[in-house]
């Protein structure tokens, strides 16, 4: 791994422990003093997410896996016969909370969106990006066609809470807060096992050479019991499903040749190519170039490899990769963030894209079914 010598440009780039202000960077608003910035950031996400949820045209009955987590969240201890009942977290807060299904699920929906822009932007502001930019970059992130999706299905699908916690997670490595990743972690094991691709990102983020022991050590402590919670749960609540599959293997290797395949035949590699485009618009144009000056762009790569090994588990390709959010954001805000024209472009042209996301799926996609590849049937819901 790069990184045995870092200066400190680098390090403060990397996040590991240099945090005071550059030479020249962007200073903080005034207002700043009052109420943390990332914290109105985040009610300004809400606001603007609850604004377009309320005018928006929201699916009717269950498609995806809603039906699996609306199953859980009727009985989150009992058995279930399909492979995702250990994503208790979320649908076990719906059903506690002192609200009807149908609320609760678009309220958390709704504060983990305005939650996940609030921590893009404290992270993008750890990388001195311009406030400006940051919060026009949070703004697009928080309308992207995956939230927004989760907005449309009512609030009943998992991607909010689990790019909420992946993002927070990020913050936390870049600050090595490490007692506030530990309760990240051990949160998104009930969640999605996606929050835990953060383990390993933590070490690439941390580590100064490629066996850094202090690191491990580190690492270790933070993991540990969330990643003993996560195993305690898929060995103990019943999730059965595989079977269920049409044309399935059995085998591991064989499962994850028919996950490619359902992924490309379906839908077909067009569509999956176009809805990967969507996830980022932009942004996979400018984030390539700041692997060879930004070191967290390239040991964030970890993050990316993980999402892009994620969907061999997976039809939904779009809905991976977006998990990499963080370090797509923050290499795209680094290669514009002196460029004010570009910078300004690159906002303008991803709410763009998040608008006309919204109008298709009113026109289109809402009227005609969300889902045109769902996941593979495995017999009735229990």
């Amino acid at each position: 791994m790069e990184g045995l010598d870092l200066n400190v440009d680098e390090r403060r780039a990397v996040g590991v422990g240099h945090h005071e202000r550059a030479p020249g960077a962007a200073p903080r608003p005034r207002w700043a003093g009052a109420i943390p910035v990332p914290l109105l950031v985040g009610a300004l996400c809400l606001a603007v997410a609850a604004a377009v949820n309320a005018v928006v045209l929201h699916q009717t009955g269950l498609s995806g896996d809603e039906p699996y987590y609306t199953a859980i969240a009727g009985h989150p201890a009992g058995p279930h016969n399909f492979p995702y009942a250990f994503r208790i977290g979320v649908p076990y807060l719906v059903h506690v909370l002192p609200f009807g299904q149908a609320f609760s699920w678009e309220l958390l929906a709704l504060l983990a969106t305005g939650g996940a822009g609030g921590a893009m932007y404290a992270l993008l502001r750890e990388f001195e990006i311009d406030d400006r930019l940051a919060v026009g970059l949070a703004l697009a992130f928080c309308l992207s066609p995956p939230l927004l999706d989760v907005l449309l299905r009512n609030g009943r699908e998992l991607d909010a809470a689990a790019i909420l916690l992946i993002t927070l997670g990020c913050l936390w490595i870049v600050q090595r807060r490490r007692v506030a990743l530990a309760v990240t972690l051990l949160i998104g094991a009930t969640v999605h096992e996606s929050c835990l691709f953060l383990v390993p990102l933590a070490y690439a983020v941390w580590a100064e050479r490629a066996f850094d022991l202090r690191a491990l050590r580190d690492v270790a402590a933070v993991a540990i019991v969330p990643l003993a919670l996560y195993a305690y749960l898929r060995l103990s609540i019943v999730a059965v499903g595989e079977a269920y599959q049409p044309g399935y293997t059995g085998s591991f290797f064989g499962g994850r040749l028919d996950v490619l395949r359902d992924a490309l035949t379906h839908g077909g590699w067009h569509l999956e190519l176009r809805r990967i485009a969507l996830v980022y618009g932009p942004l996979w144009l400018a984030a390539p170039l700041a692997l060879r000056k930004l070191p967290f762009a390239r040991r964030g790569l970890v993050l990316v490899v993980l999402c892009v090994a994620s969907m061999t588990y997976a039809i939904d390709w779009d809905r991976m990769i977006f998990f990499a959010a963080p370090v797509f954001y923050v290499a795209a805000a680094y290669v514009v963030r002196e460029r004010r024209r570009l910078a300004a472009v690159t906002v303008i042209a991803l709410l763009a894209m998040d608008a006309g996301y919204a109008v298709y799926m009113q026109v289109h996609g809402v009227r005609h079914g969300i889902d045109s590849t769902g996941p593979p049937a495995r017999g009735p819901v229990y």
